[in-house]
């Protein structure tokens, strides 16, 4: 190395030494406040997300359990529609002229004596 340069080497580093020492990062009394004001939103924010994703979760479960009750009326509808085209013959294997038969009395068992 030449002299020079040995001279030269020193004084840079602290020349760079003081320019680093003068750059410390200090945060301003209204740069903090603005920090806060944005956390405080930011937890607002994150409130109001998990209460509208609740909302969101019962209000499926309500619409499911409607589309249930409706999926069971129609079930029902159809199945009074079917009967009514099928009017006045609903039964088909009933015969209006056919005499009624009534049901066998039950045979009476008698206690047994010991």
């Amino acid at each position: 190395m030449t002299t020079r340069f040995r001279a030269f080497l020193p004084v840079a580093l602290f020349g760079v030494a003081i320019v680093l020492a003068s750059c410390t990062c200090k945060i301003k009394e209204e740069q903090l406040s603005q920090i806060r004001q944005i956390r405080t939103q930011d937890k607002e924010t994150a409130a109001e997300i998990s209460k509208t994703e609740s909302e969101k979760a019962r209000a499926s479960g309500e619409l499911a359990s409607r589309q249930s009750e409706v999926r069971t009326c129609n079930d029902r509808l159809s199945f009074i529609q079917q009967k009514k085209a099928q009017w006045p013959n609903i039964w088909g294997d009933w015969d209006p002229n056919a005499p009624e038969v009534e049901p066998a009395p039950a045979p009476a068992t008698q206690p047994k004596k010991k």
